[in-house]
């Protein structure tokens, strides 16, 4: 017996036809594969950098020009319309929901242990579990000036060593004169940099970008913690 297997092959395909099964699943690989080409592309490393590098370019050129107050929204017309222009509706608004929400929302005040332990927060879930044990803690300095009316505070995961400098997060904190127990925030290094000479939101930590919205917000700072035996820079082992 003969078997003609061109003709069942050619049957058999004319009967998916005929049910539209083809049709269907050349429809359906072809939103996967283009789905999931956007997914891939929109989260790509270099998409995220021209993004980054847009908004730094078109922002950063007023940033000594006009306050922070207004220029708040200038960031946000300018992250909108940056957003819109290389994303689809969905995606620009929850871009512009989260920058608003860690940039341009301001607080009506804060309190230096808040600070703290924000920082500690970040810290515990930065550092890989192995390397806790071996630290323990991580490096705070907090010191008065009683002279000149300020702290200077200094956080690292580590106690810095002469080559690390850049990884320790700086700031000077100055007390108010005219409202006691309160402060503002000043001279605040990351990365080496002062953020007001170099301001970039691209790979910046959720604490560093907290620490720009207090800096640039003039936010008043609650000084509740008198020395570094008041601030809790364990590592959350179980310890």
């Amino acid at each position: 017996m003969n078997i003609d297997i061109q003709a069942i092959v050619n049957d058999h395909i004319k009967s998916m036809e005929d049910k539209g099964i083809i049709e269907k699943t050349i429809q359906e690989t072809l939103e996967k594969s283009i789905l999931g080409a956007i997914t891939d592309a929109l989260d790509s490393y270099k998409l995220r950098r021209a993004i980054e590098e847009k908004v730094s370019k078109e922002v950063s050129s007023v940033m000594t020009d006009i306050g922070f107050t207004a220029y708040n929204s200038f960031i946000a017309d300018k992250v909108k319309a940056i957003t819109e222009g290389v994303c689809n509706a969905d995606i620009a608004a929850k871009i512009q929901k989260t920058f608003d929400e860690i940039l341009v929302v301001k607080r009506e005040s804060i309190k230096l242990s808040e600070i703290f332990e924000k920082y500690r927060k970040w810290v515990c879930n930065e550092v890989d579990e192995s390397e806790k044990y071996d630290l323990e803690q991580f490096y705070v300095k907090f010191e008065e000036d009683e002279r000149y009316g300020w702290f200077k505070v200094e956080l690292a995961k580590e106690k810095p060593r002469s080559s690390c400098l850049d990884e320790v997060i700086k700031f000077t904190l100055f007390k108010e004169s005219n409202k006691k127990g309160f402060g503002s925030i000043s001279s605040t290094y990351i990365d080496g940099y002062d953020i007001k000479d170099r301001f970039k939101f691209g790979h910046m930590s959720e604490f560093e970008l907290l620490l720009v919205n207090l800096v640039y917000n003039d936010t008043p700072i609650e000084i509740d913690v008198e020395s570094e035996d008041d601030i809790d820079n364990s590592y959350d082992t179980d310890d």
